[in-house]
């Protein structure tokens, strides 16, 4: 049971994430590279075409926002939410489709079905932006603006002070750049039901770290604080976490790692476990 968290009747903006078919929103097919060279070099980890329908727990994040766009010289777009200027990614066709929407309306407020992104920087604050992949002047989505789920794995990083959900990409994805670069989700969440974000230690054994918990709930996008507070549980905590893509590490010279189970172009990448 979740003795904390943030109110459901908060007024901030909604996200929510899913690891699910994202050609099945609708949007209106226009040709076109994405200009936004990040996009391409960290696909999103709900990239799952090819993950079928299934009643198993799968690595989630997407969310709904609502606001209006703006567009700067270099045609980059943002959202304003919270007083904050946060920077949309639009990956393929999608660029030219909302390029075109904006043109005919730039004053119209849209509803934006978007993955949360999480950059983290080297000595640098992190950078909270999204990526759209579907839009509508009304909500075509079963939760209010500023409302995200998330599905992952809860722990700390080294590099980030806030535990965060890690959502890594599911079994049978595939990932054009081979890296299956997971997203890791800041969030403010305590429970007392015995489940608490994984800290690992290299002083202890393997066998004795404490367990790592999946969690699969309800949060509300914080703008003052570029973070997400727990709103709901959808199911108890477990520690049957699903399988995933191991991400890849890069090593020195900015070539990523070989991966130990990949072999010709084609077959399958390895697939771990979180405590593998």
């Amino acid at each position: 049971m979740v003795v904390s968290g943030i109110s459901k009747n908060q007024n901030l903006v909604f996200w929510k994430w899913e690891y699910k078919n994202q050609d099945s929103i609708k949007t209106d097919k226009v040709p076109s590279k994405s200009v936004a060279d990040l996009d391409a070099e960290t696909p999103s980890p709900t990239d799952s075409e090819s993950v079928q329908e299934t009643d198993k727990p799968l690595f989630q994040a997407i969310g709904t926002l609502y606001g209006t766009v703006t567009k700067n010289d270099e045609d980059i777009f943002f959202i304003e939410l919270g007083q904050k200027q946060y920077r949309l990614f639009f990956a393929g066709y999608r660029y030219a489709a909302f390029k075109k929407q904006y043109e005919n309306n730039r004053l119209q407020p849209l509803y934006l079905l978007v993955y949360p992104k999480y950059l983290i920087i080297p000595k640098k604050p992190p950078v909270v932006h999204f990526q759209a992949i579907a839009w509508q002047p009304e909500n075509q989505w079963e939760d209010e603006p500023g409302m995200f789920t998330l599905k992952g794995v809860w722990q700390f990083l080294p590099q980030v002070r806030t535990p965060v959900i890690s959502i890594y990409r599911n079994k049978g994805v595939e990932d054009p750049t081979g890296k299956f670069k997971a997203a890791h989700i800041p969030v403010l969440m305590r429970r007392s039901d015995g489940a608490n974000p994984f800290k690992f230690n290299p002083k202890i054994a393997k066998e004795e770290l404490p367990p790592r918990w999946f969690i699969q709930a309800k949060f509300r996008f914080m703008a003052s604080r570029d973070c997400w507070g727990w709103v709901e549980d959808l199911e108890a905590p477990t520690q049957d976490i699903p399988w995933y893509k191991k991400p890849k590490k890069e090593v020195p010279g900015g070539k990523p790692e070989k991966p130990s189970g990949k072999k010709a172009q084609g077959e399958k990448v390895e697939e771990k476990k979180p405590d593998d």
